[in-house]
């Protein structure tokens, strides 16, 4: 079921949904306290871990973020491991271990993107988190990233970053599944360490008060980040352009927001796509998804296709040299004086247990 059929039925039904809406809240409020009770069982994983998850179902920029942890991994001379679902494969077993040139059938669009732009990483596929991370303990890890893991309270943490878009703060403020996007209430952003705020949507430049006036009474941290795209690279010869300017182009997404591709494409890109396509989030393509979308390209006299990174790894396999994606960069912005790449040092080194980087032999 698309998004805009769900909103469609949740303001058709009103007087059935609320009622609905406020039992799954109280349903996920017990669950918290069972395990802040100990009553049910959580995972201690032998490494710092920190969680990277969201508030609401929907794309808030996960993917990114988590990328963007493993750079600062690497540059910080430590051996990562994210613990991933993996939405869209299936895995011959269970867990994971995603390669380099694992299909994306079996890996996942996202797990494999992590896994080719971050080869040193090790990606584990398993909606078993808790068996994935104790695969990756035998495996010397020392930094668990646990992907959408807000409300996979399994695994403890040392870290929860709780990730909000602006309808989140907005519209969708505390309107809980069924009668909204939120999966918990307001009472689960205590558990959050710090907020990361996507402003891709912010057109009037009113984020940031509306964040501190929802937020601020929580005493958190709170950090805005944007990803945007530096030109475009071809995903089988990555020639690289700077601009789409002037171009007429066919734009393809399989995401949760495809919005935000096209409003990337207009502002970041130069120019907006003749068409676009859009397929449901995480679709399996194949190779007559690829003739077909050709046929549409040709049909609108495109010479190019774009898609999105996740979404190249599943095209590239079928595609000539028309298709081309965004080359992307995730970027932080602080309310206060202290960047994002502070505070996070600051944070892992005063826990009782510090991040160590594997020491160098000759």
């Amino acid at each position: 079921m698309t998004p805009e059929r769900i909103s469609r039925l949740q303001s058709q039904m009103p007087h059935v949904l609320g009622p609905l809406s406020k039992a799954y809240a109280r349903l996920m409020r017990l669950r918290a306290r069972l395990y802040v009770s100990g009553k049910l069982v959580s995972w201690r994983p032998p490494a710092p871990c920190v969680s990277v998850g969201n508030i609401s179902w929907g794309g808030t920029g996960k993917t990114p973020v988590v990328s963007w942890l493993l750079d600062w991994a690497r540059d910080e001379g430590l051996r990562p491991t994210v613990l991933t679902r993996g939405y869209g494969g299936k895995p011959p077993h269970l867990p994971y271990t995603v390669q380099l040139l694992s299909p994306p059938r079996e890996a996942g669009d996202e797990p494999l993107l992590l896994k080719r732009t971050h080869p040193q990483a090790q990606i584990l596929v398993d909606p078993n988190r808790v068996r994935a991370g104790k695969t990756a303990a035998r495996k010397s890890a020392d930094l668990f990233i646990l992907d959408d893991g807000y409300q996979h309270l399994r695994i403890e943490r040392d870290l929860n970053l709780c990730l909000l878009c602006p309808r989140d703060l907005d519209e969708e403020w505390n309107r809980v599944i069924p009668a909204g996007s939120w999966r918990e209430d307001t009472s689960a952003l205590t558990r959050a360490d710090a907020f990361l705020i996507n402003t891709m949507f912010d057109d009037d430049g009113c984020l940031e008060t509306i964040a501190h006036i929802k937020l601020a009474i929580l005493g958190k941290p709170i950090f805005f980040f944007r990803v945007t795209a530096r030109g475009v690279a071809n995903a089988l010869t990555g020639e690289t352009l700077d601009t789409l300017k002037n171009q007429r182009f066919l734009l393809v997404t399989a995401i949760a927001n495809p919005d935000k591709v096209c409003q990337t494409c207009k502002t970041d890109l130069g120019d907006k796509p003749v068409r676009h396509l859009i397929y449901p989030d995480h679709h399996p393509f194949s190779l007559a998804d690829w003739q077909a979308i050709v046929a549409a390209a040709e049909r609108n006299d495109c010479s190019h296709i774009v898609c999105t990174p996740k979404d190249a790894v599943k095209l590239a396999p079928f595609a000539d040299d028309r298709l081309w994606t965004p080359q992307l960069t995730t970027s932080f912005s602080a309310a206060g004086s202290v960047s994002f790449r502070d505070w996070l040092g600051n944070f892992f080194h005063n826990l009782p247990w510090t991040l160590h980087a594997p020491e160098k032999t000759d």
